[in-house]
């Protein structure tokens, strides 16, 4: 008998009672399984309450409206994505600078999005997103045989979305875990921006071609060592390549 796999599950956590509620019903109908609740008092509750995420796929979070909340969603971003680097994370803002959405992308969200936001607008990049989150916890078909990806020092184990680097453990994004791993099918070879957001954002994303570069610095930061040669090359006017460490 086969088995059905089951809608994925969205938690939304937002304060305001009526909107909560707008939400739910909209992913609802949109064939989503969905939790709610409120913001915790402390962001930080959310991370330190073990069934406040219920094992979510993705998470819709407002964020607090004050100021001084913005270190507060950083310090609570940045925590989720060392204990957690599956789950999709996306925000909703009433009023987000650039400066503050690139601040809180870097910090670990996937999306932020700038209210008011349309109904089909909001389910579309829901939908996007677990596409992408799916992808990465499944290797590619092409190189379903190739588990675990190797390049000098560096693991990457496709079933279990983990990366290694010299034996100690590295948390990454979703994002960024694709992004390596489209790396390292392809060593050697020169990927322009529109490929890696072909092949690592989906061919749907209408985002700015700069996010390649964020996650790029990203990598190198979690992933590169001083005095080391670099894995992750620019190639002016072109992209970037992959070097792996063995090769070097």
């Amino acid at each position: 008998m086969s088995v059905i796999p089951q809608p994925a599950l969205i938690r939304v956590v937002v304060d305001d009672p009526d909107r909560r509620h707008e939400l739910h019903e909209l992913l609802v109908q949109a064939g989503f399984r969905v939790a709610q609740s409120a913001i915790p008092q402390r962001l930080m509750d959310l991370l330190h309450n073990p069934t406040a995420l219920d094992r979510a796929e993705l998470v819709l979070l407002q964020l607090p409206s004050a100021t001084h909340a913005l270190e507060a969603s950083l310090s609570l971003l940045q925590s989720w994505r060392r204990s957690d680097s599956k789950v999709a994370l996306v925000l909703l803002s009433a009023e987000a600078p650039e400066r503050e959405r690139a601040s809180l992308l870097e910090a670990g969200a996937d999306l932020v999005l700038v209210e008011p936001v349309g109904s089909k607008e909001l389910v579309a990049r829901c939908k996007a997103l677990l596409r992408q989150l799916s992808r990465t916890l499944q290797p590619l078909a092409a190189a379903s045989d190739l588990r675990v990806l190797e390049a000098g020092g560096l693991k990457l184990f496709q079933d279990q979305c983990r990366v290694r680097a010299d034996g100690v453990e590295v948390t990454l994004t979703p994002r960024e875990f694709r992004l390596l791993e489209c790396f390292m099918l392809q060593p050697g070879r020169v990927l322009s921006r529109d490929q890696l957001i072909a092949q690592v954002w989906g061919s749907d994303y209408q985002g700015k071609q700069k996010s390649v570069d964020v996650h790029v610095w990203w990598l190198r930061h979690k992933l590169e060592r001083p005095g080391r040669p670099q894995m992750f090359l620019t190639v002016r006017g072109l992209g970037y390549r992959f070097e792996p460490p063995s090769s070097q």
